[in-house]
């Protein structure tokens, strides 16, 4: 299928007890901070044709809310994405752009996905993949994991957010949604700046 088309179709995350929690465990990088690198637009994308024998393998290097710069390898199944390793970019990876068309080597053939992860958490991507040949691509029926929750809220606080969601014509729970959303961004945003300018 071609890449752009199957990256469209895309919907959501395939996460299980398998490979929710290993890349936190290795590299401490939680399960939500991979699915900001595939919300985040746009991503570099490769498709690895070369070394995909039963289930094709894709790589993105792409960035989270707050600009960490992680190196992603995964699988789509169905509509699903199903990540497999994630890890900070190496100093190469975050250059990529700059590099020159380079012979990759041969990547290993893996018995599982333990595996294929302990290979990418030491090894550099750009000894292996041709980056030149990646696209910029962004999911655009990507939607995050999502979990119910009950909340709390003043009456009067509720009415008023009833009311400013009446004006946008949209559910109250969806303009809660944005405020938070809008929210958290700009204060992961504003640290991240600061940071910058110290």
């Amino acid at each position: 299928m071609d890449i752009y088309r199957l990256v469209n179709e895309c919907t959501g995350f395939d996460w299980d007890e398998f490979n929710i929690h290993k890349n936190w465990d290795k590299h401490q990088v939680p399960w939500w901070e991979c699915e900001e690198v595939f919300l985040s637009e746009p991503i570099l994308l490769l498709e690895d044709v070369l070394h995909s024998a039963t289930e094709k393998r894709y790589y993105a290097l792409g960035c989270t809310i707050d600009r960490r710069k992680l190196f992603v390898s995964f699988t789509i199944r169905g509509t699903k994405i199903r990540p497999i390793s994630a890890r900070d970019m190496s100093r190469k990876e975050r250059r990529i752009e700059y590099m020159k068309n380079q012979k990759p080597k041969q990547i290993p053939k893996f018995k599982n996905e333990d595996e294929e992860r302990e290979f990418w958490s030491t090894h550099d991507s750009t000894g292996y993949l041709d980056w030149s040949k990646a696209k910029k691509l962004r999911f655009a029926k990507l939607r995050p994991s999502v979990r119910s929750i009950s909340l709390r809220l003043p009456e009067a606080l509720l009415e008023r957010i009833k009311v400013l969601a009446n004006r946008h014509d949209i559910p109250y729970q969806s303009l809660m949604k944005v405020y938070l959303s809008e929210r958290v961004e700009e204060e992961i945003v504003g640290k991240h700046l600061a940071a910058q300018h110290r």
